[in-house]
């Protein structure tokens, strides 16, 4: 009868460690990282946000500037159409940008870096009724500083027949540091988020 007794408590602890032997490797399956974007909560420094001024200068094929282009940063149609006139670059841009013209600008915009590693990849495009679109890449990585001015200039070429085709492609926009010194007014800081927080 003893014999019976220690076999069965036996047998129930050895079920028991089974039991938490099978729920820790279920349970420790998972992880804490979210599928959707990748941010892992164990990062203490992380979601890092990158503060963008984007500055376009879009164009048609001679150079002159066209007015009221559509613009999309990231799939996101900005309120802000382009300006029918250039106007250069002055304080508070890059040093070296100053004097550059552009006829359009926004610092509304950030990227989210969720981990050690991370990068954001987007693009942005400018269209208007009658021109062929023009867009360009923009890669901003986790060391990169948190104020980051992005510029290209973009061609839209006349849609000349209901036969032509777009044949450009998009290219590399470039990516500065804003200089030691930037600070951004009050007021303009950003507020439409790129990528998944």
């Amino acid at each position: 009868m003893r014999n019976t007794r220690l076999l069965r408590e036996w047998t129930a602890l050895k079920a028991l460690l089974l039991a938490l032997t099978v729920a820790a490797l279920v349970g420790c399956s998972g992880s804490d990282i979210d599928d959707d974007d990748g941010y892992d909560p164990g990062y203490r420094n992380y979601p890092q946000y990158k503060n963008l001024t984007i500055v376009l200068r879009v164009v048609d094929p001679q150079g002159n500037p066209i007015g009221g282009a559509s613009v999309w940063v990231a799939d996101h149609e900005d309120d802000t159409t382009t300006d029918r006139r250039l106007h250069p670059l002055a304080e508070g841009y890059p040093r070296k940008w100053q004097g550059w013209l552009a006829n359009w600008t926004s610092d509304d915009y950030r990227v989210v870096i969720n981990y050690p590693g991370d990068r954001d990849e987007f693009t942005i495009e400018a269209g208007r009724a009658g021109y062929w679109s023009a867009q360009t890449r923009v890669s901003i990585a986790d060391y990169e500083p948190d104020e980051i001015f992005v510029r290209d200039v973009l061609v839209l070429p006349a849609k000349s027949t209901i036969y032509s085709a777009q044949t450009t492609e998009a290219g590399e926009a470039e990516a500065v540091a804003a200089d030691e010194n930037f600070e951004r007014a009050p007021g303009h800081e950003p507020q439409i988020t790129i990528g998944e927080e």
